[in-house]
């Protein structure tokens, strides 16, 4: 066998080792592609698991607000009742005094309300961070 053979020959056992590499490096692409799009496709779900969030936060929102409307006209009516207390004759003192029972019976409620509302608040929050935080770990780990 002379050179040029044995140069030929190593060129294409060169040629077929690169070959086969190539090929093993464009299988190992081809499942990182697959893996990125599976995690595009997990973004996709959290964030739209992100906007039903958001949306049911804004709603407990509302409703903490419209529970705060609700106290403050309750204050008014206590501070009216105390006023009416002061002014009106003494045997319309028992019932102003039931009155006052219900509004407190009311405004117990109305706390129960609230406090089981900012349970929810503050579950919400902890998803929403935790969320957020999956959301920068990912971003990490796909060099975004």
């Amino acid at each position: 066998m002379n050179n040029e053979d044995k140069i030929l020959g190593l060129l294409e056992k060169i040629y077929n080792d690169f070959n086969v590499r190539f090929d093993v490096v464009e299988e190992r692409i081809g499942a990182v592609e697959g893996r990125i799009g599976t995690i595009e496709e997990r973004m996709i779900v959290v964030e739209k698991r992100i906007g039903i969030v958001e949306e049911r936060l804004k709603v407990v929102e509302e409703e903490i607000h419209g529970l705060k409307s609700e106290v403050s006209e309750v204050k008014d009516d206590v501070k009216k009742l105390g006023t009416k207390m002061d002014t009106e004759i003494s045997d319309k003192v028992r019932a102003l005094f039931d009155d006052r029972q219900l509004l407190h019976e009311k405004l117990d409620e109305i706390s129960g309300k609230i406090d089981m509302l900012q349970l929810d608040v503050n579950n919400l929050t902890v998803k929403t961070v935790y969320h957020d935080n999956r959301i920068k770990e990912l971003s990490k780990k796909l060099g975004v």
